[in-house]
């Protein structure tokens, strides 16, 4: 298993660019910890007589064509949001 300490948590935030606070930290090290030890009670279910599922879907999916086409209400949808700049709709930035 892997081991969950400080210097994990801090390496994880600094991998996703967050600044947490000292509480923070410990609040993630606690649901990391939780989350790992469901994990383990898992490992323990016997599922040796279960045949493996690759996927909830029973039935085949045709795929589609794979094509451009032309989207005519790009205008419209533009029009819904209060700034554009060059062409592109203009979203506030998300700030952690």
């Amino acid at each position: 298993m892997i081991e969950i300490n400080e210097s994990l948590i801090e390496h994880l935030e600094q991998l996703a660019r967050l600044k947490l606070t000292a509480d923070q930290r410990k609040l993630i090290e606690k649901d990391m910890r939780e989350i790992l030890g469901y994990m383990e009670l898992l490992d323990e279910v016997n599922v040796e007589s279960t045949e493996p599922m690759y996927t909830p879907v029973e039935r085949f999916v045709e795929l589609r064509e794979d094509f451009v086409r032309d989207f005519d209400c790009v205008d419209l949808i533009k029009s819904a949001f209060p700034k554009e700049r060059s062409g592109q709709i203009v979203v506030p930035g998300i700030h952690i």
